[in-house]
């Protein structure tokens, strides 16, 4: 749906418009009410706040009344399944990962963008909990508080959630952190990796962007499968990609 949605498509308007509608009616269907909200888990708060995103996204393309409420109350089990300290990890309520966390973030920041209701506590503890697994005065981060060592996708991921609460680009860990992803250069295997600091450094900008986008760009056309059934998707061997499958590496 995300995909979709962000080549422009939504329920009433696009080639993909009745792929849309299709899509957001199952993600109604499969909400689960309770007492936090709308419950979109199936398995872990990854779920959640990724279905979130697509319900939030919609919305705010749309502005169509009917979504309205479902965004909020999915956004409402997010903001009550905060850790304390913070963060966001698998299950409501556990001590919160960076990847988790970005997730919701993302979720949380797209409500915000289309006017739904994200209270300013909540954003306020995720960024100390930004603060427990930074490295290198913010430029980098790590998985977990009690990891010794930053890593690049946490890195990417944290960078970007600093983003969203409002560093801007002219801080020097957000412009070394940036320098640090794009001397990495795009991954040729880890799209966990390249979806976020390919965000990171679209809204960062030059000197980095036009090199990265170049590289990205090309890379991906010339490793799209171009027949068979398998055509216009990518598969990467790597430790998500060999779990996830197909799907998950042309989705993402």
């Amino acid at each position: 749906l995300l995909c979709f949605l962000g080549h422009g498509d939504t329920p009433q308007e696009g080639k993909h418009s009745e792929t849309v509608r299709r899509g957001l009616y199952y993600l109604q269907e499969r909400i689960r009410f309770g007492p936090r909200g709308a419950d979109l888990q199936e398995g872990t708060m990854y779920g959640q706040a990724i279905a979130t995103l697509a319900l939030t996204e919609a919305y705010g393309m749309t502005q169509d009344p009917s979504l309205r409420p479902l965004a909020q109350s999915a956004l409402d089990f997010i903001v009550a399944s905060q850790h304390k300290e913070g963060g966001w990890r698998y299950n409501p309520g556990q001590p919160g990962d960076m990847t988790v966390g970005g997730w919701q973030m993302m979720a949380l920041h797209s409500g915000h963008l289309c006017g739904l209701d994200v209270p300013s506590p909540t954003v306020t503890s995720f960024s100390r909990f930004l603060d427990s697994v930074q490295t290198h005065y913010g430029a980098r981060y790590r998985y977990l508080p009690e990891y010794d060592e930053a890593t690049p996708v946490p890195t990417a991921v944290g960078l970007l959630c600093r983003m969203y609460l409002g560093w801007p680009r002219t801080m020097t860990p957000i412009r070394d952190g940036a320098a640090y992803l794009a001397d990495l250069g795009p991954s040729r295997t880890d799209l966990y990796f390249d979806y976020y600091a390919t965000q990171v450094l679209h809204h960062y900008g030059e000197p980095h962007w036009e090199k990265w986008n170049l590289t990205m760009r090309e890379y991906l056309i010339r490793t799209q499968e171009t027949s068979g059934h398998e055509r216009g998707s990518w598969h990467f061997a790597d430790e998500h990609g060999d779990q996830a499958g197909r799907l998950y590496s042309t989705a993402m």
